[in-house]
């Protein structure tokens, strides 16, 4: 696919399907997380950390998957659809190893991870046989996720999306079997969830391999997953390791606030799991604007035509906040049948309601930095959203969640204040470097 056909594109013709197959995927994780918290809030709980161990390894992978976008998408405006080929056979290849050190780390270290993270003893062999279990599917995960980031770049998110989909059908399939012991299979509890989530990425991962053969006509071949250009490398590596610092930073924060919450007791522990899945539904616009909007300015940048991509960014960075403030203002107005649907504890729902009217003020700030982040990373300038997000999350973030949610004794409020206050911070510094201009003297050399 030419540059053109994807530039030509409008915002919004990129950004839906991106957006149905966010809701797909938060959605399954919602749908678990009601599933389970209705069998038990200790498995709640114990899921919860479980979750976040594994959600870290994500975050890893999708460093290359960051990396793979961007030089693709710069190649594909140079013109240069070759060399887009072989950084998707490098891309592939590597993230398979990281899956796998990832999945063999898990397997050693998981219950000394969980301790970390102040997992009450007594939910200790319920998180880690769930975590146990869901490490194998890392290995198929990690290459699902660069498949799923290259069809985007190449404009294919409707693609994307149908896999999506199909694997989220098969998971929540294979959650309410296994939960509920339907068609006579025995309730397997978490060790079942993390079985059936272990088979959805299977499927996954074969859907897309065949989409990517089929759809855009990519053979995969198998000499080139074990010859690497460096050159490819480097600049695969050059937006990839930046971007893996900043997320990787970020979820080694959420973490530790996350072990803060451990300090509180199983209701404030379990009420975090929650909310922290229905938080994703009220991001995930901001989220589809910034994917694509990255893709339109990785190809606008590739294309040396850096206007078009600067005011682009701007106006996807109106459009996403816009669009955010409205979603979570109608999340607060509904906040109690949400909260009557998802749980049946009125101890979590206690605990739940104050966020919600926080999250009206959090999450157009937490857009705002989603966007400005990933338009800097698609026009190569991706150590800067590394610098602000080491300084930002571990001098403001933490310190005041700390401060308000442990010391103060505000609890969840508390934390969520700290998260309020470096999603902002962050967001109106790293729109300032955009507006500077300076991310045009960054970018790669294609």
């Amino acid at each position: 696919m030419s540059s053109i056909n994807v530039t030509n594109r409008s915002l919004f013709s990129l950004s839906w399907p991106i957006f149905i197959d966010l809701l797909l995927h938060f959605s399954t994780l919602l749908i678990n997380t009601y599933m389970v918290s209705h069998v038990s809030t200790a498995y709640l709980a114990a899921m919860g950390l479980g979750n976040q161990v594994f959600d870290l390894c994500i975050t890893i992978f999708s460093f290359i998957s960051v990396g793979c976008s961007v030089v693709i998408a710069q190649y594909l405006g140079a013109g240069n659809a070759t060399l887009a080929k072989k950084t998707i056979h490098i891309s592939i290849a590597l993230n398979f190893l990281l899956g796998l050190v990832c999945a063999i780390f898990i397997f050693f270290f998981g219950y000394k991870a969980l301790q970390w993270m102040n997992l009450p003893e007594y939910l200790m062999k319920d998180g880690f046989n769930y975590l146990h279990i869901l490490g194998i599917c890392l290995i198929p995960e990690s290459v699902s996720i660069i498949l799923a980031a290259c069809l985007r770049v190449y404009g294919k998110t409707k693609s994307a999306m149908m896999v999506t989909l199909i694997v989220n059908l098969v998971t929540v399939v294979g959650n309410t079997i296994v939960l509920y012991g339907f068609f006579g299979f025995p309730q397997l509890g978490l060790v079942g969830v993390a079985w059936s989530t272990v088979i959805g990425r299977v499927v996954g991962v074969i859907l897309l391999v065949y989409v990517l053969i089929s759809g855009l006509k990519i053979n995969l071949q198998w000499l080139e997953f074990l010859y690497w250009s460096k050159d490819l490398l480097i600049k695969i590596l050059k937006i990839g390791l930046p971007a893996a610092g900043e997320n990787v930073v970020w979820f080694v924060h959420y973490m530790v606030a996350f072990s803060f919450v451990g300090l509180m007791g199983e209701i404030p522990l379990a009420s975090q799991t929650l909310y922290f899945q229905l938080s994703l539904f009220v991001m995930s616009f901001g989220i589809a604007i910034s994917i694509a909007n990255e893709v339109l300015v990785g190809h606008l940048v590739g294309a040396k035509r850096f206007n078009d991509a600067y005011k682009q960014t701007f106006k996807s960075l109106g459009l996403g906040v816009v669009f955010t403030a409205a979603m979570v203002i109608v999340f607060f107005l509904l906040r109690n049948p949400i909260l009557q649907l998802v749980s049946g504890d009125q101890s979590v729902i206690k605990t739940l309601l104050p966020l919600f009217l926080l999250s009206v003020f959090l999450e157009p700030g937490r857009t705002f930095n989603i966007v400005m982040v990933n338009a800097l990373r698609a026009s190569g300038d991706a150590v800067f959203p590394l610098k602000t997000g080491l300084i930002f999350m571990w001098c403001v973030s933490l310190p005041i969640g700390y401060f308000l949610g442990i010391i103060m004794e505000m609890g969840l409020v508390g934390i969520w204040i700290g998260f309020l206050c470096d999603e902002w911070i962050r967001g109106l510094v790293n729109s300032w470097r955009w507006k500077s201009r300076k991310w045009e003297t960054k970018r790669l050399e294609i």
